[in-house]
């Protein structure tokens, strides 16, 4: 990260992070350590079933648990979730007000901009527990937070995949829900480089990619970019989570290096951002149908530069992407960022998910039926 730390950052971002289930939390906690590693004022919150995780966790300042002590096993069904946590949602409340940086109703500053994360995955408790506690920030702040959520692997169990369904739709597309900004995590390609290594090894590793990611997208909107053209700042990047933001999202990360300083001013980096796109996701999303967007591009910069950038910014002609354009004296390429805003439409594996959490749904309904008629027989 030495391209971050040759600039003075003169705007400030306040960030909650609220990790929700195992998945959520682990992320969580390493988003929280690096962030206040780079002096990011945060506040955090974990929630979880029991406080048999706690020892997993080291970086979140509070806590809420909901479940029973008779039960210490993690709830993997989401209505039985959703009841437990309902049961102690006032608490909940309590826990979240002292977590937000702003009420609804309070006057909020353009150069104190506060954000708030929610971070959560497909199991009963990450699934019902970011539903639940998105509804409780709106109803806190009036504005409804931004969430980082995991896709559950293409061979996850039915059940999961249902969860995942549920929640995504309520999220962000359901009159019921907060109507958020959903940024999608997807590590099936990481899964895939690196399956010689135990499966917690990679989630550990992809954990630590993804906070490193977002830690250094928020550091390059900090940055004050002198480019003539391109020189988007923080609010620019915060207003990639606004209301105009609803709908599905990624987070951009491209990282190359080059021999020599000749080479990396002159590369025609738009052809390699949209195949590191491609090649680094499994979503199979047309991201150039956002409709916001914030990237911050490092290199060294010439005419040629500015060209490529301008060829980056016109494929998303249907969005407002706005880009901040940074001069280094490294033979690097770096660009990080989100798109979001992008229709459901145009993203093939939230459309997998809902058809897997659907025929799963489907398939628990069957097996029900066929122990009720069953019972039914017996009686008879």
């Amino acid at each position: 990260m030495s391209w971050l730390k040759r600039k003075l950052f003169k705007k400030k971002i306040s960030i909650a992070v609220i990790g929700i289930g195992n998945a959520g939390c682990k992320i969580g906690d390493e988003i929280i350590h690096q962030l206040k590693e780079s002096n990011i004022n945060v506040k955090s919150l974990a929630i979880n079933y029991t406080d048999n995780f706690e020892p997993k966790i080291k970086h979140f300042a509070e806590n809420f648990w909901f479940g029973s002590q008779d039960n210490p096993s993690s709830n993997s069904n989401l209505e039985d979730a959703w009841n437990e946590i309902q049961n102690k949602e006032l608490n909940l409340k309590n826990k979240l007000e002292d977590v937000v940086f702003y009420k609804k109703g309070d006057r909020k500053s353009e150069d104190d901009l506060a954000l708030h994360l929610i971070v959560g995955s497909g199991g009963g408790t990450g699934s019902a527990g970011t539903m639940i506690a998105s509804n409780l920030i709106l109803d806190i702040t009036g504005d409804a937070p931004t969430i980082i959520y995991i896709v559950p692997e293409k061979d996850e169990a039915s059940l999961i995949q249902y969860n995942a369904a549920t929640a995504l739709h309520f999220l962000g597309f359901s009159a019921k829900g907060p109507q958020s900004p959903i940024l999608l995590f997807d590590n099936e390609k990481l899964m895939k480089i690196l399956k010689d290594e135990k499966i917690d090894e990679i989630l550990n590793i992809s954990n630590n990619i993804l906070a490193e990611i977002l830690t250094t997208t928020i550091l390059a909107a900090l940055q004050e970019s002198i480019h003539q053209e391109y020189n988007a700042d923080l609010n620019d990047f915060f207003s990639s989570f606004t209301k105009e933001a609803r709908g599905l999202g990624v987070i951009v990360s491209v990282d190359k290096e080059f021999e020599t300083l000749e080479k990396a001013q002159n590369v025609r980096f738009s052809d390699i951002f949209f195949n590191e796109l491609d090649e680094s996701s499994s979503l199979s999303a047309d991201v150039t149908r956002a409709k916001r967007g914030y990237l911050t591009i490092n290199m060294p910069t010439t005419y040629q530069s500015t060209f490529e950038t301008r060829k980056i910014v016109k494929r998303f002609e249907k969005g407002s992407i706005k880009v901040a354009l940074n001069s280094i004296e490294e033979p690097v390429l770096t660009i990080r960022g989100v798109l979001t805003g992008i229709h459901p439409d145009y993203v093939d594996r939230f459309w997998e998910i809902l058809e897997k959490g659907r025929d799963g749904r489907n398939e628990i309904i069957t097996k029900e039926e066929k122990i009720r008629q069953s019972h039914i027989d017996l009686k008879h």
